[in-house]
């Protein structure tokens, strides 16, 4: 079993592939409300997945492949509605994301690290071993963000937030956020079903 983990963190999927002439024609993602509401996200992603190092892919999924998962999610709240509508239009165009998150830890904007197959020596290590390099692995994955939709008065948002730490490793996950005195927070009594996957 640790075998097959460990081999299905190997490839990345393809949805989130990009050539580097591709990179410099996009624009900038500027949007200060929607780096704060993602800075939550990935703080309380950070605390589950554990990372060591918090890589974040420097592009936002592509819409299509946004729009897939999200035509999964069972019907959004009146509450939402607005925030989710213009999530809708913010997918349209694919961002360059910058350095202007709020994280607990260091993070780079990079393209993910590809783990390489398990070799002779790895076979060979001891099960603890060979269980602390898969979860190595496991922490080492890479977040892929889109950009936010906000209502009228940015005190609701929709976000969407992917950890990828090889093909079935991993989640890609809706949020919906209200806007209070304490800042953003996640809008836990929100039951919105089916709205994202795990690998």
């Amino acid at each position: 079993m640790a075998v097959g983990l460990l081999c299905s963190l190997l490839v990345l999927p393809g949805p989130h592939a990009q050539t580097k002439h591709q990179k410099t024609q996009l624009p900038l993602y500027e949007d200060r409300d929607g780096y704060e509401v993602l800075s939550v996200l990935l703080n309380t992603g950070i605390d589950i997945w554990k990372n060591e190092t918090v890589r974040i892919h420097p592009l936002t999924p592509s819409g299509k492949y946004l729009a897939e998962i999200k035509a999964q999610c069972s019907v959004i709240p009146a509450e939402f509605q607005t925030a989710s509508e213009d999530f809708d239009k913010q997918i349209r165009t694919r961002f360059l994301l910058r350095q202007r998150f709020s994280l607990k830890k260091t993070y780079q904007l990079a393209a993910p690290v590809a783990a390489s197959p398990p070799t002779d020596e790895d076979k060979a290590l001891s099960k603890a071993e060979f269980g602390r390099l898969i979860r190595e692995r496991i922490r080492s994955g890479t977040y892929y963000v889109a950009a936010v939709g906000f209502d009228d008065k940015r005190t609701r948002a929709v976000a969407f937030v992917e950890y990828i730490c090889g093909n079935l490793c991993g989640d890609s996950m809706f949020y919906f956020l209200r806007k209070s005195e304490k800042g953003w927070e996640e809008a836990r009594d929100v039951k919105v079903t089916d709205c994202g996957r795990i690998y």
